[in-house]
């Protein structure tokens, strides 16, 4: 009918077959040509019509067809069997990627073409103009690449909201330097106070996100961000919306390295801790006009005292001595900070921050290691963060290890935790062969409980047939035949107390061992729900060890002696000579060889 002619029809069983092949739908040929704008509805409707027609009228009736006024190509020689356009989706729905093998420019595809593959894959959003779709066809770009032909938009999640804190988060400013890079000792910082209903802190909300849209068209919701919600320790409340915190007590406001806000009450201690205190245990900030004595234990909140002497000190938050340290044992889980410490056993979760000296000591630090004006002496220090100093060793002083961009207390956590899940596995294995065992017991038990029943049984009703002829007189009561009739009864009655004792006791053994089959069985449900709580914390551990990396360097601004050893995370540096005003990092980048492997390089101090 000429509606059409044979080269768009050829592109058009391309497509069909190209829909076919993505989608698995058959696409009638007419609704192609309509997508391809070959033809109009009422082109399509026409030709279906004359098909009726044809296929109702006798073979002998109908006629042939005109004759093609020019020989048309096949199809296989105008769409080359080498050219072939897919059309694919990313994961998120978010893009469609176009790709083209064959010669460019191509009159195997055209722009209706790639519209109508589109269309049949239900790709509506974000589609590329026709000038670019036709550029990619001409080979003018990404020739024999993945080109983005659809391009959706990603949601925009909720800013988190801001957290503004009332009160000063870091009153005693350990690890806070000068301009000239020097640690201020002077001013020791002044500790806040709140009185009971006083706000601590809020969170002020952040704009809203916005729900994004796929290539199909469909809408994306707005990602669920992780909600911040204030962690509450002693003294201090949350909101019932959760946007604010507050006072409930008058004190000393914290925040601690975890992140928890508390009100602290204060213990006043004019003088020393010693034999007129005692020991002192108090769920607050305790203050220390003068020493901590030796031998006297301190466990409260935080502590700030003159001096610590050989004491044992277990503090949730912060510890300040000013004028030092001196055989102490320390764990603090805050920051520290003092004058110098000699030494001391010492284990706190944020920073160190010593005026003078390091002297025989082992600590571990989370946090930073600050002694800008000072020395280590003859120590193992472990600082995650890393360590600033102005010398380390002597030429009189036995070495010193220190340690950079580990953090020990996690290793030992994720150490702890493998060791945790490693036994309750070797339980859980050996639980169900003992349960398997106990049922074997409980069998056997209960088949010989079977057979003395039987046998109980059997008694009783010898027993009592006995007993029942005795009391209808149908036997003699005297003679030597009742004698032997009575001496019957008496031991069947003793044989009868021996079955219920045999009786009782294999109850109370069954009874026993399915009491502790229960408990096992119990045991192994409690094992599996541990062990996937272990897993998903040693998960946890990992993941958190990945992203709060330490930072493995050494800043050195004096003297650095030979034999000292430094460790970091992949590495180990031993100081052969002596070393002035340097920067000591851990690094893998490639070397003066082109070598990349991780070791420890010296740098100008910065």
């Amino acid at each position: 009918m000429n509606f059409v002619d044979q080269d768009k029809v050829d592109k058009a069983q391309v497509v069909r077959l190209r829909i076919f092949e993505k989608t698995n739908v058959r696409m009638c040929i007419g609704e192609v040509l309509i997508e391809m704008g070959a033809i109009t509805a009422a082109q399509r409707d026409e030709i279906l019509g004359i098909i009726e027609e044809i296929e109702i009228q006798p073979q002998s009736a109908v006629s042939a067809p005109p004759a093609k006024s020019k020989k048309t190509k096949s199809r296989k020689e105008k769409t080359n069997a080498s050219n072939t356009f897919d059309i694919t989706v990313s994961k998120d729905k978010l893009k469609a990627i176009a790709f083209f093998d064959g010669n460019v420019p191509t009159t195997a595809v055209d722009i209706n073409d790639v519209k109508t593959m589109l269309h049949a894959e239900g790709i509506l959003y974000g589609i590329a103009d026709d000038d670019q779709i036709k550029g990619f066809l001409e080979g003018k770009f990404c020739v024999g690449k993945d080109w983005t032909i659809a391009t959706g938009t990603e949601p925009i999640p909720d800013t988190p909201p801001q957290i503004v804190y009332h009160f000063d988060t870091d009153p005693l400013k350990i690890g806070t330097l000068t301009e000239d890079g020097l640690m201020d000792w002077k001013d020791r910082g002044l500790l806040p106070q709140v009185t009971e209903g006083d706000l601590l802190a809020e969170k002020i909300p952040g704009p809203k996100g916005k729900e994004g849209m796929d290539v199909y068209g469909k809408k994306i919701p707005i990602p669920k961000s992780r909600e911040i919600r204030f962690k509450c320790a002693k003294g201090a409340r949350r909101s019932e919306d959760g946007m604010q915190v507050h006072a409930i007590v008058s004190g000393i406001p914290k925040l601690s390295v975890l992140g928890e806000i508390s009100v602290m009450s204060t213990l006043q201690i004019p003088g020393d801790i010693s034999l007129e205190t005692g020991h002192v245990t108090f769920d607050g900030h305790i203050e220390v006009a003068g020493a901590v004595e030796k031998g006297y234990r301190v466990k409260g909140e935080s502590l700030r005292a003159n001096e610590i002497r050989d004491a044992q000190i277990d503090v949730d938050g912060d510890i300040t001595a000013m004028n030092g340290i001196f055989g102490a044992t320390i764990r603090c889980k805050g920051n520290l900070r003092a004058g110098h410490i000699h030494n001391a056993n010492i284990i706190l979760d944020g920073d160190l921050a010593v005026e003078k000296e390091i002297i025989d000591s082992t600590i571990e630090a989370n946090g930073r290691c600050l002694i800008n004006d000072g020395i280590i002496l003859s120590s193992v220090i472990s600082s995650k963060m890393g360590i600033t100093v102005m010398d380390i060793g002597s030429r009189a002083a036995n070495p010193s290890e220190l340690t950079v961009g580990i953090d020990q207390q996690m290793e030992r956590n994720i150490e702890a935790t493998r060791q945790e899940i490693q036994a309750i596995k070797s339980e859980s294995d050996i639980l169900p062969k003992t349960i398997k065992e106990l049922k074997k017991q409980s069998d056997q038990i209960n088949t010989r409980l079977g057979k003395v029943a039987q046998e109980q049984d059997r008694c009783m009703v010898q027993h009592r047939q006995l007993q029942e002829k005795v009391e209808a007189g149908l036997l003699k009561k005297e003679g030597p035949e009742a004698e032997k009739l009575q001496k019957t009864i008496d031991e069947l009655k003793k044989r009868q107390d021996a079955y219920d004792t045999d009786v009782a006791n294999l109850m109370a053994e069954d009874e026993s061992v399915s009491q502790e089959i229960a408990e096992l069985e119990k045991k192994v449900i409690e094992n599996k729900e541990t062990l996937e709580n272990l897993k998903n914390r040693l998960e946890e551990l990992t993941e958190q060890k990945k992203v709060d990396e330490g930072i493995a360097s050494i800043k050195v601004g004096g003297n650095i002696f030979s034999g000292n050893v430094i460790n970091g995370p992949h590495s180990k540096l031993f100081i052969e000579e002596d070393l002035k005003r340097l920067s000591i990092f851990e690094t893998d980048k490639p070397d003066h060889d082109g070598v990349k492997r991780w070791r420890f390089e010296l740098g100008p101090y910065r």
